[in-house]
């Protein structure tokens, strides 16, 4: 007669076992989860630190290349007439388990913001794509944030404007130290002044803006390196059409040009007096390095920027005169 009422105890306290194994199963998983996490997040900044110094790595190779060339050139008459990685303008290789890739870009071919014209500000937004109404604020304000008045163009901005800004500050008035400046310059959005990547009609992707790779401080000349410029910068230069800027920047990823005098007797096309003035092949010996690195079979990538000055004074023979870690990798 006591039976049923056993195998009811019974019942129950299965039930409530089972119930204790699914919260220790629960709890096992949960553990588990975080474990992997925390390998996971281990491991991520294991290999973020190695990509630095992979990245570091590069550029000190990059600044060994770049130094060889200049201090120790080709014995005359043995010279390779192909293009070396420098000429190029990249520069790859392993270090440590990762890869580097480096950009090598002479501040010769980008134009300098302390000597720019209107004109070229503007035929340059217009060749990076940026719409005529923010160009026409952009160019004044830059025209605005380097002179030394306080008087503003129609579309520019002086103290008045910055002061009005959520973190107000004054317009500079004066020369311009660093790119960057520009992103304090009214109408400087980060995707102009960085670029971003857009995907076109036919699937393919393309990179626009990214003033900040077309513009430097470092340089003395407003004359243009045709080797190292970006197709965009050419078609700054007054004179300059984008079918003549295309095959410029094709040819020379092939064969580097030795002078301007190259782009009429190898391309056969005419430049007037208006657009030579403002071409070179004259280095600066001031380059800014660009640093990719990632490690095998890791999604981890670290990016360095720096610009180094070829100065034979110094006891190295160069100097940093930029450096920035945290660059978006575009």
């Amino acid at each position: 007669m006591t039976s049923a009422p056993r195998n009811d105890e019974q019942g129950v306290i299965l039930i409530a076992l089972m119930w204790i194994l699914v919260a220790l199963s629960v709890i096992a998983l949960s553990f588990s989860r975080e474990s992997r996490v925390d390998v996971s997040v281990a491991r991520n900044t294991r290999d973020l630190t190695v990509a630095y110094y992979v990245a570091r790595a590069g550029i000190q190779t990059a600044v060994f290349r770049l130094l060889e060339r200049v201090y120790a050139p080709p014995v005359q008459g043995i010279e390779t007439q192909e293009p070396t990685p420098l000429d190029l303008g990249e520069l790859q290789g392993d270090f440590g388990g990762g890869a580097y890739r480096v950009e090598i870009q002479d501040e010769a071919g980008k134009i300098n913001l302390n000597f720019v014209t209107e004109d070229q500000l503007r035929a340059l937004f217009a060749a990076i794509g940026i719409p005529k109404e923010n160009a026409d604020v952009i160019t004044d304000s830059i025209m605005d944030w380097r002179d030394v008045d306080k008087a503003h163009r129609i579309n520019g901005a002086e103290d008045d404007y910055y002061e009005q800004l959520p973190h107000p500050y004054k317009a500079k008035n004066g020369r311009i130290e660093t790119v960057e400046e520009l992103l304090l310059v009214r109408g400087v959005t980060s995707e102009y002044y960085y670029g971003q990547w857009e995907k076109g009609q036919d699937g393919s992707r393309r990179y626009l803006y990214g003033l900040s790779r077309c513009f430097t401080v470092y340089s003395n000349s407003n004359r243009i390196n045709i080797n190292y410029a970006p197709p965009e910068v050419l078609m700054s230069v007054p004179g300059m059409t984008p079918q003549i800027a295309q095959m410029i920047y094709e040819r020379r990823k092939v064969k580097p040009f030795r002078t301007p005098a190259d782009l009429t007797r190898d391309l056969s096309i005419t430049l007037g007096p208006q657009t030579l003035p403002f071409l070179s092949t004259d280095r600066s010996m001031i380059y800014t390095l660009t640093a990719y690195a990632h490690m095998e079979n890791s999604k981890v990538k670290r990016v360095i920027r720096a610009v180094v000055s070829l100065d034979p004074s110094q006891i190295n023979r160069y100097k940093i005169v930029y450096w920035n870690e945290n660059i978006s990798d575009l």
